[in-house]
């Protein structure tokens, strides 16, 4: 990510969002992921920046791998690594003002259906609570995903007011994040916050994620013709990972006890047009080829999130447009051949 990545992230977030981190110790699972990179990234500019007297404990099951390839957060003079699997984790000594919990892997639909990923989110989100409880902590930021909502139906967006049916044909990784919803709606000594992410865009999202957006990004950087495997017709939307940031942070400090809020963009773009926009900007020269096969993902044939809550109630609206955000992920995944780092630039 680049330095006017994080810059904005610093401007556009509400004072009083840094003010109620001062002196703040955060722990975050799920930190050396796309969602929890971005947040350290975030929090330790803030930190340089304006002394915030941040204290980030960071929960990795390979502190040495994380070191290696993030140096720069790792070594961090306000980052402590413990390492430790979210599972079963032993619980650092000391108290923890805030919680971040973002740690739950993205598994292919009918992965198996045996359950295994449902069952390493309820655990999970259970130690968390725990940890939380135990150390004192006033609030939890539980990162959640907006496939809670399962298909959707018609063309309204997904609204956080929207129920479902557990006895639907929802696939494990929805029903695992329902489930760590549930573990975290709990009645506990702490507020509780939850985010639902939909997609997103920006430095760092790597093509073996299977989002769209990143491995279109990912071919047309090295100058190939995109070829779109389904339909091209799905419809998505794609908020840039700097307002991602903005938003997280800001749903942690300002978000309203047992709230939920999505996060993410309303502006709508098939696949088709979002594979012919990155052709554009990349200037390939190499027309999109729509394959026209099926192609099963998590989320269904349109996955548009209301952000209005969000936005009524934080004060949060998106800087960052789409063609913006490709063209910055399109220079990033160009200055970084092996599409590892995410430091600054």
């Amino acid at each position: 990510m680049s330095t006017k990545d994080l810059d904005e992230v610093l401007r556009l977030t509400a004072s009083s969002v840094w003010k109620g981190l001062r002196n703040q110790s955060l722990f975050i699972t799920g930190g050396t992921g796309f969602v929890g990179k971005w947040l350290l990234e975030s929090l330790l500019h803030a930190e340089r920046e304006m002394k915030l007297g941040l204290k980030l404990t960071v929960l990795t099951r390979e502190p040495e791998r994380f070191a290696r390839t993030s140096a720069h957060l790792a070594n961090a003079p306000a980052v402590e690594l413990v390492r430790g699997d979210v599972l079963d984790f032993e619980f650092p000594a000391g108290e923890f003002s805030s919680i971040i919990h973002a740690a739950l892997p993205v598994a292919p639909p009918d992965s198996g259906g045996d359950g295994q990923l449902q069952r390493l989110a309820e655990a999970g989100a259970r130690r968390v609570c725990e940890l939380a409880a135990a150390s004192g902590a006033r609030r939890l930021l539980h990162i959640s995903s907006g496939a809670v909502y399962g298909a959707q139906q018609g063309s309204n967006p997904l609204a956080e007011d929207l129920t479902w049916d557990d006895t639907d044909t929802a696939n494990d990784y929805t029903r695992a994040k329902r489930l760590a919803e549930t573990i975290v709606g709990r009645e506990w000594p702490f507020d509780v916050v939850v985010a639902r992410c939909f997609a997103f865009i920006g430095p760092g999202l790597l093509a073996s994620s299977g989002a769209a957006a990143a491995q279109f990004i990912e071919e047309a950087a090295k100058g190939k013709g995109i070829v779109v495997q389904g339909t091209g017709e799905a419809v998505r939307t794609y908020q840039y990972a700097s307002d991602m940031a903005r938003w997280l942070v800001s749903c942690l400090v300002l978000g309203a006890p047992a709230r939920t809020y999505n996060v993410g963009s309303a502006t709508d773009v098939t696949i088709a047009r979002l594979a012919s926009d990155v052709t554009r900007l990349a200037n390939t020269g190499v027309p999109v080829r729509i394959a026209g096969q099926p192609s099963p993902g998590l989320a269904g044939s349109r996955y548009v999130p209301d952000v209005r809550r969000a936005s009524a109630e934080l004060g949060l609206t998106n800087a960052v447009d789409l063609e913006e955000g490709i063209r910055r992920t399109l220079a990033w995944r160009r200055q970084a051949p092996s599409a590892v780092s995410m430091a600054p630039t």
